[in-house]
């Protein structure tokens, strides 16, 4: 048995099985490529919610090239990694509605990688290219039995099918993601009769997975300031993290400050990943008897309307819960 064969095997197991999800309805190059980003180290039920919405207030790139970069970011907000999304938002403006269809253009495009040029030439042009996720790089590397993975997604290719190879493309997201999991349920799996992994008995050797760096912990306490039932916030700078998001005045504490302030006060302790680091807020009100002049005052209302990193956004939603008793 091979991939050749194989693969109807997996095809047919796809369109009986497959998930319902919204980016597989009316496709278009604009909402593979929205999909594709969003689903980026995301899980994909987790995606829905924030493509439906995206697509309700920016149905087609000429939406998105007007749209200001605060109304994208807020639309963004809760996916993390913003810089995709300020990607997204400068391509949209070189971008017309009809996209390039070879890798190199594509690539050529601020915001989109190898993966996203791979999957729009599958899904939105339906061309013989396999796009290779963490999920695909394992599906592929225990049916192959091979840690190659450049040569994997070559060998993929080059047996792939020429009837509707998108389907197949697809078809081995799904599976990694569902049956061909870093704990893989072999016995329901449509590869398993060519897979060179499982026949050999070593499907555990073929994990593709990455060691991440540990993420240094950072405590830090959140200062709402308030004047007038108006709350102080700052927008970040150019170069700073969590450009053009809305953050709280925050200062870095100590781990004993910080749980020590945790026993006090409303407010719940928050945490939030950003590229090496893991924050840990806890917040307070602090009301003042004027405005402060490094920061923007806003009513509670206001400041809902704004992208909020992550973190400060909880801590947000947790002002208004407080306010709102």
């Amino acid at each position: 048995m091979s991939f050749k064969t194989d693969q109807e095997s997996l095809r047919k197991w796809f369109l009986e099985t497959k998930r319902e999800f919204p980016w597989r309805k009316e496709i278009t190059p604009y909402r593979v490529w929205i999909s594709e980003v969003m689903l980026q180290q995301t899980r994909a039920d987790v995606v829905v919610e924030y493509f439906n919405r995206w697509m309700r207030l920016f149905p087609t790139i000429q939406d998105l090239k007007k749209a200001p970069i605060e109304t994208v970011l807020k639309a963004w907000e809760g996916l993390g990694y913003y810089s995709r999304a300020r990607n997204i938002h400068k391509a949209a403006e070189i971008l017309s509605e009809t996209f390039p269809e070879d890798f190199h253009s594509l690539t050529a495009i601020k915001g989109i990688g190898p993966y996203t040029a791979d999957a729009l030439l599958s899904f939105a042009f339906q061309k013989k290219v396999i796009a290779v996720d963490a999920n695909v790089d394992r599906v592929l590397s225990r049916y192959y039995a091979s840690t190659d993975l450049k040569e994997c997604k070559r060998r993929g290719e080059e047996e792939l099918s020429s009837y509707r190879p998108f389907e197949i493309a697809e078809a081995l997201i799904e599976l990694g993601a569902t049956i061909c999991k870093k704990k893989a349920d072999c016995a329901l799996c449509p590869l398993a009769q060519g897979c060179q992994a499982y026949k050999g008995g070593v499907v555990d050797n073929f994990l593709s997975t990455k060691k991440r760096k540990e993420a240094q912990k950072v405590y830090k306490e959140v200062h709402l300031y308030e004047h007038k039932n108006l709350f102080g916030i700052r927008k970040k700078g150019e170069k700073e993290l969590f450009r053009d998001l809305y953050l709280f005045e925050e200062e870095e504490i100590s781990e004993k400050e910080f749980l020590a302030l945790c026993k006090q006060g409303p407010f719940k302790m928050v945490t939030a990943t950003a590229t090496f680091y893991r924050f840990h807020l806890i917040a307070n009100i602090k009301k003042l008897d004027a405005f402060k002049e490094d920061l923007e005052f806003f009513t509670l209302e206001e400041c809902l309307k704004r992208p909020f990193s992550s973190g400060h956004r909880k801590i947000l939603h947790q002002l208004a819960s407080f306010l709102n008793t």
